[in-house]
């Protein structure tokens, strides 16, 4: 049995010859820089480790291990059925450890030897995945963040070595992509977009906030965030297939004969073009826009209201004046299936223009896209191009200033090759609070922000009723034209609407930290039920809470139950 104290698990894991890593408190999420690469089995260290955290969860990396462990999800309803399956399959009987999720029966079988990782395998009514050579499992005795039980030691024998059944399991084939709601295969189907995202070349960062987009738009029901958290993190440590260069477009400078050259001229200057717009006060000509947002919260819908404005000649939200139409408007979507975006596409009342002046690709389209397609480019003159999101497009690191000065290069080439004008959607980086500026909006190296010719910073007013909440946009770079803050509501036919007028209405983005507590009055009546079950599982307190229509987070109902053990004289840790 494991030991009653983490540093003891974590100590009887470097006996057996693994390495180990702390993890916050009753969670997944390494509390190392480095996470699984910090992994060691020096014993200094990990007393130093727990003795700053003691309830620090214990991981066990894989790789420096010499482990690979087999995690059954599905199909088992207990130990016997365990021992059928393995004498089944005659894969003997190992170490094995029952996960802390519940109701489910879940098991991990440890097997020394190394192996590829496989995302998702089926073996008979069994599936599930097979971390070897990246990640890590929770150790026998940690607590399980969702579900508040513990890793249970179910079979303390030898570590059997790795059986050719498991060295020869494939990935189990996901469905063709549809861009349908996804109701069965949760896991699996999601496996299979991010792989398709790693291999389009999206950061571990990036990969991550796209894929919990996609688990919140078309899951039913969604995901635990960790776990997609947990899919995206596996799937970034895929190597990217090489690709083919493909030069950039444009066409090469012309010899110069002297310095002077190098420079514009005074005809030059006399006959430079005005500052002039697409849409007046909100989309600059010749130019690059971006929309920048934390996920959920409208880019894509303001985008589509953008090109709704463009394609049809009506004012944007009601209020900013189109004064040329460009020829076509280029959407490129690929963080998102065809079905998803089709509907959004019917509900504004685009559909009608798709195929004419209206052109989209999605993650559904086969293959990928590069801006510098030459086929890309013959529908480059008279258009506007949408890039749904930036970093999709980005070859490199967004944090690497030479990357994104490349990138800025592929951009500006769209513009020199005919587009009227590039829009960008991004991320904004987490954890900003209540500050909206160009380096809080823009993710990434500063150059992001540097090329632009302005930036509408934008954020849900009260983000717990997103659907209700008006939308506060703000232009962050104003480097050719002045902007009034303003807001915009959202009606079912996905059409923002501005409320009021920005010259004569003051609009604020609303405080999200420091005013927000017990916000529908139901702290104490929360706080109570919280205290009255003090060995309820937080995910199972949180929907009773739901029942009695109190809505609380996991991270509150953590620390209100923390409080309540302080307050008694307990020793609690929160990461």
């Amino acid at each position: 049995m494991p030991s009653d104290t983490m540093l003891g698990i974590a100590l009887e894991c470097i006996a057996r010859g693994w390495h180990v890593f702390p993890c916050w408190p009753r969670s997944k999420k390494p509390m190392t820089k480095n996470g699984w690469h910090d992994a060691t089995n020096d014993e200094a260290a990990i007393r130093a480790w727990w003795t700053r955290t003691p309830d620090a969860n214990v991981a066990i990396a894989c790789k420096p291990s010499q482990l690979c462990v087999v995690d059954i999800d599905y199909g088992l309803d207990g130990e016997f059925s365990l021992e059928v399956l393995l004498k089944g399959l005659e894969l003997g009987q190992t170490y094995a450890v029952r996960t802390g999720r519940r109701p489910d029966f879940g098991v991990q079988l440890y097997y020394a030897g190394q192996m590829p990782d496989v995302g998702a395998w089926e073996i008979g009514e069994c599936s599930g995945q097979i971390k070897s050579q990246g990640g890590y499992v929770m150790a026998a005795g940690c607590i399980h963040p969702d579900s508040g039980e513990t890793y249970a030691l179910l079979w303390d024998r030898p570590v059997d070595a790795l059986p050719d059944v498991i060295r020869n399991l494939k990935p189990k084939a996901a469905p063709k992509d549809d861009g349908e709601p996804i109701t069965e295969n949760r896991n699996v189907r999601l496996t299979s977009i991010a792989g398709k995202l790693r291999n389009a070349g999206l950061s571990a960062e990036a990969l991550e906030v796209a894929l919990l987009q996609v688990n919140a738009d078309r899951c039913q029901p969604p995901l635990e965030e960790d776990e997609v958290r947990q899919i995206a993190k596996h799937a970034a440590q895929w190597e990217i297939p090489e690709q083919a260069p493909v030069p950039i477009l444009g066409t090469s400078p012309k010899p110069i004969s002297n310095w002077r050259e190098l420079f514009h001229s005074k005809e030059d200057a006399l006959n430079a073009p005005p500052v002039t717009f697409l849409i007046d006060g909100f989309l600059q000509r010749e130019g690059v826009t971006a929309i920048a947002a934390p996920v959920r919260e409208r880019k894509s819908l303001i985008a589509l209201n953008v090109v709704h404005a463009l394609l049809t000649g009506e004012k944007l939200f009601g209020h900013f004046n189109v004064v040329q139409q460009p020829e076509r408007v280029l959407y490129l979507c690929p963080e998102v299936s065809l079905g998803p975006f089709t509907d959004r596409v019917k509900k504004i009342g685009l559909i009608d223009y798709v195929g004419r002046t209206f052109f989209y690709r999605t993650l559904s389209s086969e293959g990928q896209i590069s801006l510098a397609c030459p086929e890309l480019r013959e529908a480059l003159p008279g258009s506007v191009v949408v890039l749904d999101t930036a970093i999709r497009f980005l070859e490199g690191d967004e944090n690497s200033s030479e990357h994104v000065r490349a990138f800025a290069d592929r951009i500006f080439a769209l513009l020199r090759d005919g587009a009227e004008s590039v829009m960008l959607l991004h991320h904004s980086p987490k954890g900003n609070g209540d500050t909206m500026t160009l380096e809080t909006a823009m993710r990434g190296s500063g150059d992001m922000g540097a090329f632009l010719a302005s930036c509408w910073g934008t954020r849900l007013q009260d983000p717990d009723r997103p659907y209700e909440s008006a939308s506060f946009l703000s232009n962050l770079k104003q480097r050719d034209f002045q902007s009034k803050d303003f807001d915009v509501t959202c009606a079912a036919d996905c059409r923002l609407t501005i409320v009021g007028d920005p010259e004569t209405r003051a609009a604020v983005l609303q405080r999200r930290t420091g005013n927000r507590a017990n916000k529908d009055g139901m702290d104490d009546a929360a706080r109570a039920i919280v205290i009255a079950h003090p060995m309820m599982p937080i995910r199972k307190l949180q929907e009773f809470l739901a029942q009695q229509n109190i809505r609380r987070g996991t991270t509150w109902i953590s620390r209100c139950r923390a409080s309540k053990q302080l307050e008694a004289g307990g020793q609690v840790t929160i990461g």
